[in-house]
């Protein structure tokens, strides 16, 4: 029988997303990927992370589809400051 695990720490959500903890940890400040925090560290669902991922994905897809510059979307303010990009908002 295989254990499928449904709970991130935020290292681990960092390394799924392939951005630093710290990144996560803002991500989470912000309200932008929902987290509970346990005694001292935050739990995340991998639902919720891999829904996030897809969000950026489906709007930096849609972007480039609709002939605009690619640049970053909410929910990744590391790329914000390092392409001087406009922010976007993603709703569901």
């Amino acid at each position: 029988m295989t254990f499928i695990k449904s709970t991130l720490s935020v290292p681990e959500a960092g390394e799924l997303m392939n951005v630093h903890g710290n990144t996560v940890l803002k991500l989470i400040e912000a309200g932008t990927l929902p987290a509970a925090k346990i005694g001292r560290a935050y739990v995340l669902l991998l639902a919720d992370v891999m829904q996030h991922i897809e969000r950026l994905i489906t709007a930096q897809t849609s972007q480039r589809r609709m002939g605009g510059p690619l640049h970053a979307v909410s929910g990744s303010p590391h790329l914000l400051r390092k392409r001087g990009a406009t922010q976007i908002s993603v709703t569901q």
